[in-house]
């Protein structure tokens, strides 16, 4: 009946292939629950923005950004005590502050 399972060649790829998709959905970050294209800095961002100006309604969340930027300002809203340093899973994102992105500014 699964004779197929029987070559060697078979059964190897079919596992390989399964493990190389298994991986790579099993590396998908989130952050506040929005999926993260760019290893969730842009939704940190958002989220650091909102948090410097305090903003309390998805109304001060601006529109006019990345949608990545967009979702970390409504992860805000949402969750102001959540943090930015941190995507769904626990794993650190590396976000440039302003004052050290100044500070490079200056020296040059």
């Amino acid at each position: 009946m699964f004779s197929y399972l029987t070559n060697p060649i078979v059964l190897v790829t079919s596992v390989v292939a399964f493990v190389c998709c298994s991986a790579g959905q099993a590396s998908a970050r989130t952050f506040g629950g929005y999926d993260c294209t760019d290893d969730c800095v842009s939704h940190a961002a958002g989220y650091l923005w909102a948090e410097e100006r305090e903003v309390e309604s998805i109304d001060g969340c601006p529109e006019n950004r990345s949608e990545a930027f967009y979702e970390g300002c409504l992860t805000y809203v949402d969750d102001p005590e959540r943090g930015a340093d941190f995507d769904d899973d626990g794993r650190a994102i590396v976000v440039p502050r302003r004052s050290s992105y100044g500070a490079r500014l200056s020296a040059t």
